[in-house]
Order: structure tokens, then C-alpha cells, then sequence
């Protein structure tokens, strides 16, 4: 995840040094070689995700400048690489709240061991209804027929059972190190808000939808709120999306190490572009394209 990039671009090689130097592990060797138990791992994951996200971002923007940028969210962690590609924080600050918001979320998920459980095929309706009997919550509305469930393992195993005898098409349980976005999450929430209060923040100069309210917060103060509300608060993707397409957008460009959301587009507007950055090659691409 990212090597290739790390080889080609000095810059990208600086910023793995910047996130090594201030987190205090071998975030590039962990990324690019794992091994995957310790790559899976809160701590490690959050920050490795948010290195790539931002280390392609930025090259993206060397590379092709001429892109106007009208918009920009991230899922999850993700919203975080948005905000800071968008200016409401430095890359230093970034590193700061992406590891202090993975060292919370990981000591809550082993005070609150837990897991998730992705329901494809499934209705809203019927995601909420399976949560309310089996004991568990929905994290995610990804899409009109996508939803995950977050719980402990107890909740969700409930959760599975009852969504196979819904026959629900897909239920895929996730290979998640807690119960994200759930209700056992909320004191490290306060806690993220708390770190939030003591840094400086700015209203990006491209706006950025918010998963927990699915719009643009408009002061420091709701920037603030929408960070570490996200935390214990189910991701509104679908709304997101929707809010997303009213900004007219030519194109969407996802930045990720697979193709995740594209679906996701396409089955709102079958006629939506989007194109997804994951390597040198896909970047290649897109320059090639545009």
C-alpha cells in the first residue's frame, strides 16, 4: 500500500519519514510489508491509511494542477485525510489527531471487544430492525441496499443469525479490530473533542461533507463537533453522496487501495464517473485521461 509511490516521489518519501518521526514506529515498512496482523491493528491502520490517502492527494496535485476541486469527504478515518487535504489542519497537526484518534478508538475497542458485520442486499428498514432485536447498531448506510452493523461479538453473532434467516443476499462479518461507530465509542469521542478544543483549526477552503451530519460544517465549532461525533455516530455515506452529487461534480476521484465507492456512485447514477488512485499506474492513468 503505497510503495510504489514511496519509490517513485521524494515528497511521498518525506512525509512516511514526517509520520515515522512523529508516531514513533515504522509506519512505511509496517504499510508496505506488514506483516497484515500488525497492519490490521487500530494503531497502526488509521495512520497507515491516512499517509496514503494524503501522500497520494498531494502528488495528485503536482501532478495534475489544473483540477478544480469543488468538494471532498472521506469515510471513517478518511473524513480526517480530507479535512486536512482541504487546509483545516497541517500534515503535523494530521498525524497528531490521527494517532491520538487510533490510540482512543483502539483502548476503547479492548475495554469494549466487539466487532461488524456488513448486511448487502439488505433495506435500511430491515438493517435497523436487525440491530434493535439482536442488541447491536448500524455504523454504516453506504448505500440503499448496504448497511453495517457494529456490536459486541454477542450482538453481532445475534445479528448474523438473523440476517441469514431474512436471507439477507450478502452478510459478510469484517475483519475489524472493535465495534466502530457504535455506542461503545462515545468516551473516546469526548476524549477526541477534548484534543480538539486545544489545536488550531480553519474552515477549509473546499468544502468537506461531514459523515455524522451528511453536510458542511460551517464554524470551528462544528468542524469540531462533526470529528469527534463520527467517532460514536453512524456514517451517513449515502446522504453524503447525495449531498455531494448537488455540487455538481464532473468527476469523482477516489483515493484508495482498492475500488470501494464507485459502487456505491453508480447505484445512484449509473452515469456518474468515478475513477479510483490506488498505484503509480492508476495515476498514470488519470494523467493520460485528463
Amino acid at each position: 500500500m503505497g510503495k510504489d509511490f514511496f519509490d517513485r516521489y521524494p515528497l511521498v518519501q518525506d512525509l512516511y519519514l514526517e509520520a515515522e518521526q512523529q508516531l514513533g514506529f515504522p509506519l512505511s515498512t509496517i504499510s508496505f510489508h506488514g506483516p497484515e496482523s500488525e497492519l490490521t491493528k487500530t494503531y497502526h491502520c488509521q495512520p497507515a491509511l491516512f499517509v496514503f490517502g494524503y501522500a497520494l492527494y498531494t502528488i495528485l496535485r503536482k501532478e495534475i494542477p489544473r483540477l478544480e476541486l469543488v468538494g471532498a469527504s472521506g469515510l471513517s478515518l478518511g473524513e480526517l485525510t480530507a479535512y486536512a487535504a482541504c487546509g483545516a489542519f497541517d500534515y503535523k497537526t494530521a498525524l497528531k489527531l490521527v494517532g491520538e484518534r487510533a490510540r482512543l478508538i483502539q483502548e476503547a475497542s479492548q475495554k469494549h471487544p466487539g466487532t461488524m458485520v456488513a448486511l448487502i442486499g439488505s433495506t435500511r428498514k430491515q438493517a435497523e430492525s436487525i440491530a434493535q432485536m439482536s442488541g447491536c447498531q448500524v455504523a454504516n448506510y453506504n448505500a440503499a441496499d448496504q448497511q453495517v452493523l457494529s456490536g459486541s461479538h454477542s450482538s453481532i453473532a445475534e445479528a448474523i443469525k438473523l440476517a441469514r434467516e431474512a436471507k439477507i443476499k450478502k452478510v459478510i462479518p469484517l475483519d475489524v479490530s472493535g465495534p466502530f461507530h457504535s455506542r461503545y465509542m462515545e468516551e473516546a469521542s469526548m476524549a477526541f473533542f477534548e484534543l480538539l478544543k486545544n489545536l488550531t483549526l480553519y474552515i477549509p477552503s473546499i468544502p468537506v461533507i461531514s459523515n455524522a451530519t451528511a453536510s458542511v460544517a460551517q464554524t470551528i465549532e462544528e468542524l469540531r463537533q462533526s470529528l469527534s461525533k463520527q467517532i460514536c455516530h453512524p456514517v451517513l455515506w449515502e446522504e453524503s453522496l447525495h449531498f455531494m452529487l448537488k455540487l455538481d461534480i464532473e468527476l469523482f476521484i477516489e483515493i484508495s487501495p482498492r475500488k470501494i465507492f464507485g459502487s456505491f456512485l453508480k447505484r445512484i447514477d449509473p452515469a456518474i464517473r468515478c475513477l479510483t488512485i490506488s498505484n503509480v499506474e492508476t495515476m498514470d492513468e488519470l494523467k493520460n485521461e485528463l
